[in-house]
Parts: structure tokens; sequence; C-alpha cells
């Protein structure tokens, strides 16, 4: 597995490579440092020189990043360093496909969910704009392994998601728990949480899923009294390059998506 982790060099981007770091002790997993250089410069002869300098001390300052989170995890990871120009939205999506990148992992700020404070303007446009599965970390997040997994969805194309669910909640031998919140206006006995839990385990051979249906007129509360009741780990969910975002991250839903705050989200991409 490669796991690519942007940075800034920030504590906030450090927290995000010691949580993948710790999320993948027992794996074989490679990890990439990649820094981009966003600053638009003229291309003289003089600047290019400037930028092998500034390429330098990047590889220079990843290398000692490096070496300090596997001090702070106590593992002896596989980290590489490197180094980019160009908008991280615009580099990303063809570095992951040009370096078979697996999975990246980023850290968000947690402050409010409004779109590009709960993200930044860098992670949202990672979260519209890239198509490799993604990992968000918060900054208040715990560094737990992902054991218990909430899968948020719609029960639309269930079957296709969970499969692609599993093979990473396999890795850490997790929980998945499916979570559909449903409007009062429909009929509770229409979800029977028992047999569609064995259906499910059924038909992926996979033991460890529950099936969970919350009702509530309004999706995010639903969730959150989830999140709230169950406190996993982690949050899965299945979305388009663009689309959720006008719904999930509008300011209305503020009070709702605390929940963020602390639970790294997983964003995988819908076909």
């Amino acid at each position: 597995m490669r796991i690519l982790i942007p940075t800034d060099f920030s504590l906030l981007s450090r927290k995000a490579a010691e949580y993948a770091v710790s999320l993948s002790a027992n794996l074989d997993a490679e990890f990439v440092l990649l820094h981009c250089d966003n600053v638009p410069r003229p291309s003289y002869s003089f600047v290019n020189k400037l930028d092998e300098i500034l390429r330098q001390e990047a590889i220079k300052t990843g290398n000692e990043l490096a070496d300090s989170i596997r001090q702070s995890t106590g593992i002896n990871a596989k980290i590489t360093c490197d180094f980019t120009f160009g908008d991280p939205i615009e580099v990303l999506d063809p570095y992951c496909i040009k370096h078979d990148i697996d999975l990246i992992v980023m850290g968000t700020k947690g402050e409010t969910v409004i779109k590009n404070k709960i993200f930044g303007s860098v992670a949202s446009g990672v979260l519209e704009h890239v198509s490799c599965p993604t990992i968000f970390v918060p900054a208040a997040a715990e560094g737990n392994k992902p054991e218990n997994i909430a899968f948020a969805t719609d029960l639309t194309n269930l079957d296709e998601e969970i499969e692609e669910l599993i093979a990473f909640a396999q890795f850490f031998n997790a929980t998945i728990h499916v979570v559909h919140v449903y409007p009062d206006m429909i009929d509770p006995s229409t979800f029977d949480e028992e047999s569609t839990k064995l259906e499910l385990i059924a038909n992926t051979n996979y033991p460890n899923i529950t099936f969970n249906a919350v009702m509530d007129s309004d999706i995010i509360a639903g969730l959150d009294q989830f999140i709230a009741s169950d406190n996993p780990d982690m949050i899965a969910m299945f979305t388009y390059k663009t689309g959720i975002l006008e719904y999930l991250f509008n300011t209305s839903y503020t009070e709702e998506m605390a929940m963020h705050s602390q639970t790294p989200l997983l964003i995988m991409r819908k076909k």
C-alpha cells in the first residue's frame, strides 16, 4: 500500500502524518510526504536556481519530519519525501495516478463545518477533484485504529460500495456499521436491521458488519445521533467528485456536523 501525505510542514499536516503511520503500523505500507510549492514565479535562470534551492530545502525538511515521525510513533516506517510545483488541488490527482498511490491522508482544521473552514481551501478542493480515496484527519482526532467504521449510506449501490469499503476495513479487521438515516414518514418496519445485517454478511462473506436504521428527517442530525451514541473511530462515505458538498456543508448544518471535529472521515469516490 502506498500512502500519500500532502504536507506544508504545519502541525496539522504533521498530525495527519503521525495518524497515517500509526494507522498502518502492521501493514507493509510506504509513505510519501509531498510538499507543493504554489508560488508563481517568472521563468528566469536565477529563478530556476532558486527553485532548486527550494526543492533541496523542502526535501531536507521533509526528511527531518520523517525522522521525527518515526521517533514519535515508535514505528520504523518507510517514508520518502517529494517536492513539486503547482496548486495541490491540480497536482494531487495526476500525482496519485503516476505514482500508484492507494490512499491520501491529510489534515483538516475541524474548527467549523462551513466548507472552507472544516477542510480549508486545499482540502475541500481535494474532496471535490481528487479521485483517490482520502482520509481527512481533524486537528482534534484521536489516533485510534479504525476498529469501528460508521458507513453512512443512502443504500444506493450498497452492494458495490460495501465491497470496496471491506477491502479497506479488512486491513484492520474493522467492523463496518452501515448507517442509513430515513425520514419519519417511512414505516420503521421497512428496515429489519437483523435480517439486513445477515444478508450483507452472506453476500460479502465479511462477518464484521452491522446494519443501523436511524429515523430522523435531517440526515446529518441522524448521523450525528449515531456517532454520539456509538463513537466510531472513523466515518466513511461515498461521493461523486462534486455534488455532495452543497448538501453536506451548507451553513445550516453547522451545529449538526460538529461530530466531524474529532472523527476522521474517509471519502471514497463512486464510480
